[in-house]
């Protein structure tokens, strides 16, 4: 799956599903939920086997959920959505030609080769970065050339996001960032996760210690059911 298109090389995280048997093809929505599952299974794969490329994923995944889901009071958003424009996975894809503009001639054609960038295209004519026949090692998730990249991708087109925050998946996403801060040595991910609980308190929690469902632009609604409940201890 790591390989696969249905994870996001350039800006971290996974889509909700593969529509292939190589995982090349993704629905591209992003689900806050799937991703905090993925990075517990991926954290749980580094524990018990040591191999940084199930630790470089990880950190990858986090990044993705600090980075662009998470709210400045610090909840957790639902995801994204795939198209963009109108037009699904548009955000994603990439010619040979147009990544060669943003990186240069000999870093864009490092980048074609290493993640299956092609004239011919992989989908519709353009191509889903992946690594599923990679034999060489693939760019470090820090490396300028990458994050050049994804700033080009965040001004080229946008993707809706959701913002609602929900409890339950909250719950998810703080037990995961918990379970990744102590296995990869991050305190940024611990923090992330406190702040969460943080919020939730102040922000999801009524004056007789009754949790609320959802969050958005400053008003909880809905009475917390069973999964909320469960999601939220078990993060505790």
């Amino acid at each position: 799956m790591a390989c696969g298109g249905i994870h996001d090389h350039i800006g971290g995280g996974f889509s909700r599903y593969s529509t292939d048997k190589k995982w090349l093809v993704p629905h591209f929505e992003k689900m806050l939920y799937d991703n905090a599952l993925l990075l517990m299974a991926y954290v749980a794969a580094y524990q018990h086997t040591k191999e940084e490329r199930f630790a470089d994923v990880a950190h990858r995944t986090a990044d993705y959920i600090l980075r662009e889901l998470t709210d400045e009071q610090g909840g957790f958003y639902c995801g994204h959505d795939a198209d963009s424009e109108g037009v699904e996975g548009k955000y994603y894809v990439f010619t040979p030609e147009e990544v060669k503009t943003v990186l240069g001639e000999t870093g864009g054609a490092e980048f074609c080769r290493l993640y299956d960038i092609i004239n011919s295209g992989n989908f519709d004519g353009e191509s889903i970065p992946n690594r599923i026949n990679a034999t060489e090692d693939g760019w470090n998730r820090e490396y300028p050339r990458l994050q050049k990249l994804y700033d080009y991708r965040l001004q080229r087109t946008q993707l809706h996001k959701d913002d609602k925050i929900l409890l339950s998946w909250n719950g998810w996403t703080i037990i995961a960032l918990t379970k990744a801060g102590q296995a990869l040595g991050e305190k940024r991910y611990l923090d992330a996760a406190i702040k969460a609980h943080q919020f939730i308190r102040k922000e999801m929690t009524d004056e007789n210690d009754r949790l609320y469902l959802r969050w958005r632009d400053g008003e909880a609604a809905n009475a917390g059911q069973l999964d909320d409940y469960a999601m939220y201890t078990l993060g505790l």
